[in-house]
């Protein structure tokens, strides 16, 4: 990759003056040669203890997770817009199944018109299909809405949920042709913006085969059967499917009823390879085995309206619970697409050489993190000390991790934005340089300084309560230890050093004592996205790792929103502020390229300062091993989580 190349195409594509000049720079340059071999099966490797365990598009944060969306969902469901280019984190014209969407009326109209695709059963993709979703959607996120933010019944909710964003900030929506949809919008906002995080939040849902309320019950029209409130004039003319409920009903009927059912199915494991529901796609996939371990075999979608057409057999996805037993399989030469652990990075050569595989680095554009839990009745008053989390962040030796535990493939990560490419142009001189680098006596000073008694390899309490200067803080209580429990992800060796490292450091300098449990991927985030508020607390965890970070898709465009507004679906921990908001908002109306850049590097400076969750180091995804003889591997690049086995095929 050339560096200054790949900035200049990142200035015209995140920041170009127009949609249109966005949009043109934009073409597949992927194809497959009439000559390659046609068939076979690709075996691919899942992350350690992290299996697909949602199927339905509309997932909430419980479930919103890279297993489940581009590994899993995205090969049988596509979005309207596809983002990945070349490797790049750019929306991709000629892979999405709607056209440029057309900004009218100083950018409060959206018109959206899709291609001509189909459903795997032959039916059309058509209007009603968006409108479909957006009612779901709509009633899904509504905050009336029973159930919203359940651990029982999560169907309900979005993980790239947003108070005031979309769906919310439609005025209305209304089919206009078979293939078009209408979005009026209650500001006038930028058009790259809301392309790259509203619009790419839509999946076309089958209307025609989920329109149910049950099981035994036939389809029907029940998305809009509870509508009172039109939001489009009944004089224009417009089919019922332009109608919104303005109660999205209960939880039986309406809307929310169909999401609600839908849910229901998609958390029955057991029935996803034999659940009619599921086989009707519009992905370059379909289902054809599933296992609750998370054994996933798919085969081509012969219906399949984009291009290419997959000339594979088989795509199989394999679960491993650590990655020492992926490794193992991989040295085997058993997998077609797998990851070297980066402990094990020395032998790359050898399997190179023996088995026939190819080397990539994996990056996506991600910042990688873990959260406080601030809602918690115990240690919450803690983490809301700013003081608290500097002296905490100044214990995370971010270049001890990556040189030790990372084979110095990795970088220092202080904030919000991408860390790849290098020299992002979306991440602001603040955030690049940092303020928080690892400095222990710093830690002990800030601690001292507030009221704490620091009792270096033991645990430290709080020594001067109250809310004055050098106090703890509001809601610390008089010998408060600073002692806090972290969940993180089990299955890597790596992530297990760090945290290990992490406690040794913060007890050895600070006396902060972490009491340390693992648990598989799916089980902590299932724990840190259950939906925390202050009127809802999350009271079974304080700090929680999964072992990576925020991966902006879909919301493409690093305004954060999705992972830092207040009340957001991925805002694990509950961070909330007032002006953090407001600096997100100002993200979404900028109306130039500097004044788009102003406020990015506000939002992230403030974010740098505030120490919202813990930074930690960011580096390749993975270090991906495929066999050589696989072509049409497209370079992932910093493309997102996304993987493309249309594309594969095999040569001798």
């Amino acid at each position: 990759m050339q560096p200054l190349r790949t900035l200049a195409r990142l200035r015209l594509l995140w920041f170009g003056a127009a949609l249109t000049v966005v949009l043109a720079g934009c073409a597949s340059t992927a194809s497959t040669p009439p000559s390659a071999t046609t068939g076979g099966t690709v075996t691919f490797a899942e992350q350690a203890a992290a299996p697909p365990n949602y199927i339905f598009p509309l997932m909430s944060g419980n479930y919103f997770d890279h297993n489940n969306l581009p590994f899993f969902d995205y090969l049988m469901y596509r979005p309207l817009y596809w983002f990945g280019l070349n490797g790049e984190p750019v929306v991709n014209p000629a892979l999405s199944m709607a056209d440029p969407p057309v900004f009218s009326a100083n950018n409060t109209v959206a018109t959206v018109t899709l291609k001509h695709w189909l459903w795997s059963d032959g039916q059309p993709v058509t209007a009603r299909d968006v409108i479909f979703w957006m009612n779901l959607l709509s009633a899904a996120t509504d905050p009336a809405a029973p159930t919203v933010g359940s651990t029982t019944a999560p169907g309900p909710g979005w993980g790239a949920a947003v108070p005031g964003g979309f769906p919310q900030n439609v005025v209305s929506y209304h089919q206009t042709g078979t293939y078009t949809v209408v979005f009026d919008l209650n500001a006038s906002y930028n058009p790259t913006w809301y392309l790259y995080n509203e619009l790419s939040q839509i999946t076309a849902l089958p209307q025609h085969a989920w329109d149910k309320l049950s099981t035994a019950g036939s389809v029907g029209s029940y998305d809009v059967a509870a509508a009172a409130r039109v939001l489009a004039p009944a004089s224009a003319g417009l089919p019922a499917s332009s109608y919104v409920p303005s109660n999205p009903g209960t939880a039986t009927t309406g809307a929310l009823g169909v999401a609600q059912f839908l849910n229901s199915q998609a958390q029955d494991l057991t029935t996803y390879s034999t659940n009619r529901l599921w086989q009707v796609v519009d992905g370059p996939f379909k289902l054809n085995q599933f296992t609750t371990s998370g054994y996933v075999k798919m085969i081509p979608n012969r219906a399949y309206s984009g291009s290419p057409k997959p000339r594979i057999a088989a795509f199989v996805e394999e679960p491993f619970t650590t990655d020492t037993a992926e490794f193992n399989t991989l040295r085997s030469g058993g997998l077609t697409i797998g990851y070297i652990p980066v402990q094990d990075l020395s032998q790359a050569a050898a399997l190179e050489r023996a088995q026939g595989y190819s080397l990539a680095q994996w990056h996506s554009p991600t910042f990688v993190y873990f959260p406080y839990n601030f809602t918690n009745p115990t240690v919450g008053p803690v983490f809301k000390q700013l003081y608290f989390r500097q002296a905490f962040q100044s214990l995370v030796n971010q270049p001890q991790y990556i040189k030790e535990f990372s084979a110095n493939l990795g970088v220092v990560n202080n904030g919000p934005a991408p860390e790849y490419p290098p020299g992002n142009p979306v991440e602001s001189p603040l955030q690049a340089k940092g303020l928080y680098p690892y400095d222990a006596s710093k830690a002990v000073s800030l601690l001292k300084g507030n009221g704490w008694t620091v009792v270096p390899g033991g645990t430290s309490y709080c020594s001067a309560p109250g809310t004055g200067p050098g106090e703890c803080g509001a809601g610390i209580a008089s010998h408060a230890p600073a002692s806090f429990s972290l969940l993180y992800a089990s299955g890597s060796v790596q992530l297990t050093n760090e945290m290990e490292a992490m406690q040794s450091t913060m007890r050895s300098v600070a006396g902060i004592t972490l009491s340390l449990t693992s648990a598989p991927f799916s089980q902590v985030i299932g724990t840190v996205f259950a939906g925390c508020s202050d009127a809802t607390p999350c009271k079974n965890w304080e700090l929680a790792d999964w072992g990576g970070g925020w991966n902006y898709n879909p919301d493409n465009f690093p305004t954060g929103g999705e992972i830092f507004a207040t009340g957001a679906g991925s805002n694990a921990g509950d961070y909330s502020s007032p002006t953090n908001n407001a600096n997100i908002a100002a993200t979404h109306t900028a109306p130039t390229n500097a004044a788009e850049y102003a406020a990015l590097f506000k939002y992230e400076d403030y974010l740098v300062q505030q120490l919202p969750v813990v930074w930690m180091p960011d580096g390749p995804y993975q270090l991906t091993m495929y066999k050589s003889s696989l072509k049409g591997v497209l370079s992932r690049g910093v493309a997102g989580f996304k993987i493309y086995p249309e594309f594969y095929y095999f040569r001798g």
